[in-house]
């Protein structure tokens, strides 16, 4: 626009030159030249330079200008929203950030949580396996306590009829120490076979 304008600036000058030029040949000399011709003629030549500058300036000079002041309005209006496009996308950007970092917490606390509840898991599952354990031996000690007992008891039952035995047989016969060697014999044979 700016290059249109200094065209049509230079093409009103150029006229005016010739204007000029025409006048001068046809008078019979002169220079020619805007400022080295008669005041009359330079001031013809200065009133149709402002002519063509009010024509110029009123059809040409103003959609210029107004163009010129809705494209610089456009440009600002596209900076002022890639700016706030900026800003919403730092802000975005950030609501985001602290998301993920909020996230990358709770998911770090539901890990701990986890390992703490595996861990106590793990605690009760060995407390109760050592109770177990622990339960198993003492029933095992009972069991072997009872049947120690029942086998005591067993041995003074056969050893009491044994005796039984033997009192009988002496109160029958009086022993001599052959007789006595050989009833003990029998005895203890007798106690060996009950206990096969």
């Amino acid at each position: 626009m700016r290059q249109q304008l200094i065209f049509l600036i230079s093409l009103s000058l150029a006229l005016c030159n010739t204007l000029l030029a025409a006048e001068a040949a046809h008078e019979g000399g002169g220079s020619g030249d805007i400022l080295g011709g008669s005041w009359a003629t330079s001031l013809f030549a200065l009133i149709i330079f402002a002519l063509l500058l009010a024509i110029l300036g009123r059809y040409a000079w103003g959609p210029i200008l107004s163009s010129l002041q809705k494209r610089e309005e456009h440009i600002r209006q596209s900076i002022m929203d890639a700016e706030n496009t900026r800003a919403e996308a730092e802000k975005s950007l950030k609501e985001y950030q602290d998301q993920l970092a909020k996230a990358r917490a709770e998911a770090q606390q539901i890990i701990d949580k986890g390992r703490e509840a595996a861990s106590k898991l793990s605690e009760e599952l060995q407390g109760k396996a050592r109770e177990q354990a622990r339960q198993l031996r003492e029933r095992a000690q009972q069991d072997i306590t009872a049947a120690k007992q029942q086998a005591l008891g067993e041995i003074y039952d056969q050893v009491a009829t044994m005796a039984v035995e033997m009192a009988g047989k002496v109160i029958q016969k009086s022993l001599d120490p052959a007789d006595h060697q050989r009833l003990l014999d029998e005895s203890l044979t007798q106690l060996q076979n009950r206990q096969n």
